[in-house]
């Protein structure tokens, strides 16, 4: 939001609260001081924005945050000339650079990517297609997948195998980890088996190691999850979180560098953990217990509420027993 409130020229102030102030944000301040912007106030949790943003070219790192170029995406139509966002080295999560580009050209953008350029037209307006098809979230569907892998079955309705989202690689991940995986038209089944662990690269798809955290849980042997390094800057610091948490199950889990190292076995202890205030680490957890011999307590629980209300609902719905506190 933080480009669209220049582009649209209003003087604005940003409320900073819980995580986002830990948040990397440098790179894309400079970039919009560089076309006009003036920024001030972030020491006191607070972002004050004045003046008008530019055309022309903007040059943003690759390897820190997709989210700056999903925001120059969204800003950039509504300048009045041309404009270019180049960016620097291999960009991550370069899959929810290409949903952006795919919603905003439902809604009447022109914007054209050619290897790490894209070229965005000024001048232009949002129009609605009057009808848009929300797709099904591989993302959380990833949490419930990955625990019938260690703990039962379950099916997820609703998917697009299609689908540009980057976790939708937790089927074939799944199935590298051993357990069964049936995927139908808008469906995937996952079975549990004996899994074993593997190497997953995490560059692409950050948001889904607390659900994989799941299956290298229960797997024999060590799973090892590489290029992790930007799990520091969600929610909480969920390399620390992940790990700290399966830890206090009874898993055997450390982390080195940008590197998560999960030892696994099919029964764990179960104990008392704390969600970090983190919404996939508490779902993480709850899920967890599916291979705990005694209960899991998760204090701070309420934080699933940032992307799935429902959450406790659904595990019910799906033979989990819950008692709240």
């Amino acid at each position: 939001l933080l480009p669209v409130a220049c582009a649209l020229g209003k003087r604005c102030e940003f409320l900073l609260r819980g995580r986002l102030p830990d948040r990397p944000i440098t790179a894309l301040w400079e970039v919009l001081e560089s076309h006009g912007i003036t920024i001030s106030g972030r020491r006191e949790n607070k972002l004050s924005v004045s003046g008008s943003l530019k055309s022309g070219i903007y040059t943003v790192p690759g390897n820190i945050s997709s989210q700056y170029i999903t925001g120059l995406l969204l800003a950039l139509p509504l300048l009045k000339e041309k404009s270019e966002i180049h960016i620097i080295g291999v960009p991550q999560s370069k899959s929810y650079i290409d949903i952006t580009l795919s919603v905003i050209r439902q809604f009447g953008i022109k914007a054209d990517i050619q290897k790490n350029k894209i070229f965005i037209d000024g001048n232009q307006k949002y129009v609605t297609p009057k009808f848009a098809l929300v797709e099904g979230d591989w993302s959380n569907s990833a949490l419930w997948l990955s625990a019938a892998a260690v703990g039962g079955n379950v099916t997820v309705t609703g998917l697009s195998h299609l689908s540009l989202q980057g976790d939708k690689a937790v089927c074939d991940i799944l199935e590298e980890f051993g357990a069964r995986v049936i995927k139908s038209e808008n469906r995937v089944s996952v079975s549990r088996d004996k899994l074993h662990g593997i190497e997953i690269d995490a560059a692409e798809i950050p948001d889904l190691v607390p659900a994989l955290s799941i299956a290298a849980a229960g797997a024999l042997g060590e799973t090892v999850i590489t290029n992790a390094g930007r799990l520091r800057y969600k929610e909480s610091d969920r390399l620390h979180s992940i790990s700290h948490t399966l830890s206090l199950l009874g898993a055997d889990a450390r982390v080195e560098d940008e590197t998560l190292f999960i030892t696994g076995n099919p029964s764990l202890n179960g104990g008392a953990v704390d969600s970090f205030n983190d919404h996939r680490i508490a779902m993480m957890a709850a899920l967890t217990s599916v291979i705990c011999k005694n209960n899991v307590t998760i204090d701070n629980a309420q934080s699933i509420a940032k992307s799935y209300p429902l959450f406790f609902e659904d595990f019910r719905r799906l033979g989990g027993n819950i008692k709240e506190e």
